[in-house]
């Protein structure tokens, strides 16, 4: 938060040109302290004084606490230390009829201080009146701080000097603006001058009341593949972002079914990486619709994103050759007797010729070998002489 105010708003004031809150009754939605310059928004000043040094507090929205005063949720705010008030800035257009209030609650109780500024009929020129009251937020509670009922201690500053000129006593609006005339100006009603944390809520000005409330966030999703082989996995993304596109963080809770059938948590709340993107791998293994759900959370309601869809591949049958009948062993011819071969006369021999007893042999005279015939003396062959000599030993 950066807005703290000045005193220019009220060179302008006298001229009647200061915006007025509209007559109907209006309820606007703020999602934080509101941007400057609008008929609203959260500032900070001085405890002590208007102009003493601050310090911004730190700001948050809270569902609550407890009941909120409208709506589910409040603004806290969380001083840096100790002197500064922080709170609601709304203008009015008759101090005597002023109607600001702000709704506050605070675990501890805190102290602040309420502050307006006025241009009434018998301000001097380049003079404007500068009234001061205590806040007190008692501890627990909701509790509305309303101006119309707070007293002031009233001062003519100085614009130009920031100085007091005269004191002007002490007053409520209304009873301050009977006696000097009644002005336009702007009420600023801050808390957390002891440094405690104080939530708002509820703040109003006239017919106009503003409510703070949840962010509005967008929640995507992405597949990193539409179809992927059953049993494969896939990576699923998600990315919440605020209106301005800027990634928010939010953890996330990734969802599953079956096509028509009923939502159901694939796993726990998954932490945002570094770089504002949510991851998460899937093993799918069958066709799924996913999405990712956003719990609700301090600053803003549940939601989900949009849904995908994911498809899984029955993997093709392998090909396998076409099934052959089993082979068959060939018909045997039953047991039948090998073909014997006829049969032979039991025991006939076959006939043989009649033994015959053998002739001895006559006795004839061994072969004789042949021998190269030798040349006797007298030119007779040998051989001869020889047979004659086997003969005669036969004899």
């Amino acid at each position: 938060m950066r807005f703290r105010i000045g005193l220019a708003v009220l060179a302008v004031t006298g001229a009647s040109t200061l915006a007025a809150p509209a007559q109907a009754d209006e309820v606007h939605t703020l999602t934080g302290p509101g941007p400057g310059g609008s008929a609203m928004f959260v500032t900070y000043v001085g405890c002590d004084t208007f102009f003493a040094p601050t310090a911004a507090p730190q700001t948050r929205l809270n569902l609550g606490p407890a009941a909120a005063p409208r709506g589910r949720r409040s603004l806290g705010l969380i001083p840096q230390g100790t002197g500064t008030a922080s709170g609601p800035y709304t203008p009015f257009g008759s101090l005597a009829g002023v109607d600001a209030s702000v709704a506050a609650t605070s675990a501890t109780g805190s102290t602040g201080a309420s502050y307006i500024w006025t241009i009434t009929p018998d301000t001097l020129p380049g003079t404007a009146w500068s009234g001061r009251a205590e806040t007190v937020v008692p501890a627990g509670g909701w509790h509305e701080v309303a101006a119309a009922r707070l007293d002031y201690t009233w001062t003519l500053v100085d614009l130009a000097t920031r100085q007091p000129v005269t004191d002007g006593g002490r007053a409520t609006p209304g009873e301050f603006a009977a006696q000097h005339g009644d002005g336009e100006g702007y009420v600023v009603t801050g808390f957390g001058c002891d440094g405690n944390a104080v939530n708002i809520d509820s703040v109003r000005s006239g017919a106009t009341t503003w409510d703070f409330e949840g962010v509005a966030l967008d929640t995507t999703i992405a597949a990193a593949a539409g179809e992927v082989p059953a049993g494969a996995t896939v990576t699923i993304t998600g990315r919440v972002s605020d209106a301005t596109g800027r990634a928010t963080g939010d953890p996330l809770v990734l969802e599953s079914r079956s096509p028509g059938g009923a939502w159901r948590p694939v796993g726990a709340r998954e932490l945002v990486d570094p770089d504002g993107i949510t991851r998460v791998e899937v093993t799918v293994r069958e066709t799924a619709e996913y999405r990712w759900h956003r719990p609700e959370s301090q600053h803003a309601d549940e939601g989900w994103s949009d849904v995908v869809v994911v498809g899984a591949i029955e993997a093709a049958p392998k090909d396998e050759p076409t099934a052959q009948p089993k082979a068959q062993p060939k018909a045997q011819p039953k047991d039948q007797p090998k073909a014997q071969p006829k049969a032979q006369p039991e025991d006939e021999p076959t006939a043989r010729p009649k033994d015959e007893p053998k002739a001895p042999p006559k006795d004839e005279p061994e072969a004789p070998q042949e021998a190269e015939p030798k040349d006797g003396p007298d030119g007779a062959s040998d051989t001869g002489g020889r047979q004659q000599e086997n003969g005669a030993d036969r004899t």
